[in-house]
């Protein structure tokens, strides 16, 4: 087990990966390196020795382990998942190169192309757009914390086969001097293929809600990069503690959820189309793993904390906001009142 260090060659200053100029940049006296030309010159061989266990967010037991900072000497606490840090002491960038060495070596990696003033920006502009948040919230919440966070994805390729068979219907009406007609044709449609899928991500982080990773998507999946440590300095960054077992039941949920809707949306010129039976099953599938860039936000108001997150990338922004029963009234009313008038003027005209 050993660190892997960021210290800046020419003045000792702690690297960062720069998000705007996709490099790793001290910021003070902003030298610039290429990610894959870096050669950390302190690295640390400390191995992590075993401390007391904390709780993480999803409430389980998480334990703990102490490692030395080779630039400083000082003590640095990580969680089992988190792999890269800085050091509390001379706020080195850090990475514990087992988190992501071996069988934790991700294949692929977006860089984060958002800063955290973009976030902080982002956000702001997230809440003022927002009519019915009250007006006391804009005014009155702090960020409690921003963090950017590379979060591990196992990212499924599978092929899906479907077979389906619906009730369709077409009907037809005319009429004569003495009849109405109405005339029902039914048809059986049936279906059958395959799809295919590639990179489908699921987020392998027990620390990350679901529901939050999902609402980011997508990812621009074309600036995908092979793995370096590199691009974690100055990020936090957790390595997987949900297998690709546990995970690909979801992946293939999504997949089969797909296939079904674009294999009936075949079915088209029809008045009608009703499933009888449909079946989808998973053909082959693979996967490979990544690390994708998010910041976490966490805001607090009025006794309750609120939680948003970032696609680091594309800079699509997710949250939860409080609602305010007044502001709705505020907008609701107006408009209330002049659909009523406008209603009041068309029966005076048609009357």
């Amino acid at each position: 087990m050993a660190l892997q260090e960021y210290e800046c060659p020419a003045c000792g200053g702690a690297m960062e990966f720069n998000p705007k100029t996709q490099k790793l940049k001290c910021p003070y006296c902003d030298s610039e390196f290429d990610v894959k030309d870096y050669v950390a010159n302190h690295n640390s061989s400390s191995t992590g020795t075993p401390t007391e266990s904390t709780s993480s967010e999803t409430g389980e037991s998480e334990p703990l382990f102490i490692y030395s900072c080779g630039s400083c000497g000082g003590e640095i606490i990580t969680t089992e998942s988190l792999g890269s840090t800085k050091c509390p002491f001379c706020s080195n960038n850090i990475v514990v190169k087992e988190k992501f060495t071996g069988e934790f070596k991700p294949d692929y990696i977006i860089p984060f192309a958002k800063t955290k003033e973009d976030a902080v920006s982002t956000y702001k502009s997230y809440v003022a757009e927002r009519k019915l948040v009250p007006p006391v919230f804009a005014e009155k919440n702090h960020i409690d914390e921003i963090r950017g966070i590379y979060v591990p994805f196992w990212l499924y390729d599978a092929t899906e086969h479907f077979s389906g068979e619906y009730k369709a219907t077409k009907h037809r009406s005319w009429s004569d001097s003495r009849y109405y007609y109405t005339e029902t044709k039914y048809y059986s449609v049936l279906r059958e293929g395959t799809e295919s899928f590639k990179q489908v991500p699921v987020d392998a982080s027990k620390e990350m809600p679901d529901d939050l990773m999902d609402s980011l998507e997508p990812f621009d999946r074309s600036k995908m990069l092979s793995f370096n440590m590199g691009y974690l300095a100055g990020f936090l960054a957790n390595k997987y503690n949900v297998s690709s077992e546990e995970s690909i039941s979801r992946a293939l949920s999504r997949m089969e959820h797909t296939t079904t809707i674009d294999f009936q949306q075949t079915v088209s010129g029809y008045d009608s189309v009703t499933p009888v039976n449909v079946t989808c099953s998973t053909v082959n599938s693979s996967h490979k793993y990544a690390l994708y860039p998010v910041y976490i936000l966490n805001t607090s108001w009025n006794g309750q904390n609120y939680l948003f997150a970032m696609n680091g990338q594309t800079g699509k922004f997710v949250g939860k906001l409080p609602f305010s029963f007044t502001q709705a009234l505020k907008y609701y009313i107006p408009f209330a009142l002049g659909f009523t008038a406008l209603a009041y003027i068309a029966m005076f005209f048609f009357m």
